[in-house]
């Protein structure tokens, strides 16, 4: 799995090999996994260009005893450019993969990979305000199947 996050990351990297856009950012998410329901924070570093755009979020979230750490690779398409190209409102879809780790009775570990959809509103040439739904599927972790998250963004690009 950590091969396909490295390769992913590579390959992403190359295709924005000109005029690509850095950006960082925070974001506030709610998680919905096996019957618990928790906030979480977490902060996002990216590469944008054009319609196309990868991010790597590292996320924590806790509530009661139970806990869960990610560390998730994202990349997104713009979808219906000739639709939004006015407009500072921008939808995307795209997948996400990467790792989670749940402390809760126990530590478990594992992968996640899943589709994510959302949609951008442009502040201005600097900020934007991502409003995501993403749904993931787990791999070797016993205590959660699925991962659902509703996440809200702020980017700054330089």
């Amino acid at each position: 799995m950590h091969k396909i996050i490295l390769s992913t990351l590579l390959l992403t990297s190359l295709s924005f090999a000109e005029k690509s856009y850095s950006f960082f950012g925070t974001q506030t998410s709610f998680l919905y996994y096996n019957g618990i329901a928790s906030p979480s924070i977490g902060f996002k570093y990216g590469i944008q260009k054009d319609m196309w755009r990868s991010t790597v979020n590292l996320d924590y979230g806790t509530t009661g005893s139970d806990s869960l750490a990610s560390l998730i690779l994202q990349v997104d398409k713009g979808i219906l450019k000739n639709i939004a190209q006015k407009s500072p409102l921008k939808p995307h879809a795209g997948f996400s993969l990467g790792l989670l780790q749940y402390q809760g009775n126990s530590t478990d570990q594992g992968y996640a990979y899943g589709v994510n959809t959302g949609v951008t509103y442009l502040l201005n040439d600097e900020i934007d305000l991502d409003l995501s739904y993403k749904l993931m599927m787990t791999s070797k972790l016993n205590n959660i199947n699925s991962l659902n998250a509703l996440t809200l963004s702020l980017h700054y690009f330089y």
